[in-house]
């Protein structure tokens, strides 16, 4: 996203919203954050959040991720890439001494049999 394209972005949000005012501090800020996204979702968001709310969007508003994309639970595939391929399980050492750490934590004795 360019200077411009946040500058028109702004204005736009000052044309639904009165008390949004632009400046160049403003363009500044808000440019220095948005410039990695997209200005086609970025204005989609925007249309949103309109017919949502009376207040003028904060950053935040405008770069949510869409409701399809942060509830998708993933496959099998998915998970594939997610977890990492040289994951190791830990030792039996390390399991029980994590064990014994929360056993002490929790005020657990455990009875020798």
């Amino acid at each position: 996203m360019t200077k411009r394209e946040t500058y028109t972005l702004l204005a736009l949000i000052a044309v639904y919203y009165e008390q949004f005012e632009v400046n160049q501090r403003k363009i500044d800020s808000w440019h220095e954050v948005l410039q990695s996204h997209e200005v086609e979702d970025l204005r989609r968001n925007l249309l949103l959040h309109v017919k949502e709310s009376p207040y003028p969007p904060k950053i935040s508003d405008l770069v949510r991720k869409s409701a399809m994309v942060s509830r998708a639970i993933p496959n099998c595939l998915d998970t594939d890439c997610i977890v990492p391929i040289a994951w190791k399980p830990a030792s039996e050492e390390v399991v029980q001494a994590e064990l014994a750490k929360m056993r002490e934590i929790l005020g657990i004795r455990r009875s020798e049999a």
